[in-house]
């Protein structure tokens, strides 16, 4: 019989083959639900295959010649991949066990890159993105999320004697049963809305509360109490859950920004009138080289790559 992390690294290796067809894809959402175990289980093959693919793109940005288009089909995967995403899930989460210290109860912090699925004991569920900081605190009459920086989706728990409630500054978004995502920008945060209805509200007027149901999204400033505009959300706004960027006319330099949040190898650009250029595209978070290739494609600029960072200019 086959062990769970075999079976998810197979998973993983046909979600990242973009040839999951829909049955296929119930059957992986199926396998997913039964057990607790198997979603941590996917999550580490999947950040396995992240870290392959990453050493393989850096292999590519040495030659520029060779970059791959955006709508070029991905290469047969070899059969090693299994094993190797398995080996490489195993280092990954050994080396963070033994390097990072031990954070306090309740407290969970992602690095640079990382993904992060937290199972709460009332049912509920958070995915946190990269290089976030999120603290659980879980009481009789309440459920508090302290985000303290990045950002994190949650999966909530009916309980209408225990609101579930994410506090960013002095900002507060409630919800009891439902699914949304907390962003903290410098200046303000973002909440998209996947299920049912959440409220959000600033302490300098709490009496003004904005509701945001299921399909939207809205800014709320950290600086003012001004009331929010609630619009439908984008498309791209939670592509991160499944490891991706979507461009739906982002500036390059906007795009830059995004990927620089999931990889250690940023990109540079050093031309301001190539930043204001817009791009349409569909990326892997972990595929920075790809992007500038493709993007150099189509403004005509320069690339120069190296293990560090990414520079492009005209």
């Amino acid at each position: 019989m086959r062990d769970i992390e075999t079976i998810a690294a197979e998973w993983a290796l046909r979600v990242d083959a973009g040839r999951l067809e829909p049955a296929a894809r119930a059957d992986l959402d199926s396998w997913l639900a039964s057990d607790p175990r198997h979603r941590g289980a996917f999550l580490r093959a999947q950040a396995g295959l992240c870290l392959i693919d990453e050493a393989r793109d850096l292999d590519h940005a040495r030659e520029p010649s060779g970059v791959e288009t955006v709508l070029q089909a991905s290469p047969p995967r070899r059969p090693w991949r299994v094993a190797a995403a398995l080996a490489t899930a195993a280092c990954a989460a050994g080396l963070a066990m033994f390097m990072a210290p031990t954070p306090p109860k309740g407290v969970h912090q992602t690095a640079v890159g990382e993904l992060r699925q937290v199972a709460m004991e009332d049912g509920s569920l958070a995915v946190i993105n990269t290089d976030s900081i999120v603290r659980v605190a879980l009481a009789e009459d309440r459920r508090t999320i302290d985000l303290k920086q990045g950002e994190a989706w949650f999966e909530v728990a009916k309980d209408r004697r225990r609101p579930f409630v994410v506090d960013v500054g002095q900002v507060h978004v409630r919800a009891t049963g439902t699914a949304f995502s907390v962003r903290k920008l410098p200046q303000a945060i973002q909440v998209v809305v996947t299920e049912g209805e959440v409220l959000a509200w600033n302490d300098d007027r709490p009496e003004q509360r904005v509701a945001i149901s299921a399909g939207n999204e809205a800014s709320l400033s950290l600086l003012s109490s001004r009331m929010p505009i609630v619009q439908p959300a984008k498309e791209q706004a939670l592509a991160w859950r499944d490891g991706h960027i979507v461009l739906d006319g982002l500036t390059i330099a906007e795009a830059a920004e995004e990927f620089n949040r999931y990889n250690q190898r940023k990109i540079v650009i050093r031309t301001a009138e190539l930043g204001r250029s817009k791009m349409v595209g569909y990326f892997k978070i972990n595929q920075p080289g790809l992007f500038a290739g493709a993007a150099a494609r189509v403004t005509g600029a320069k690339v120069s790559y190296s293990d560090n960072d990414i520079v492009m200019y005209m």
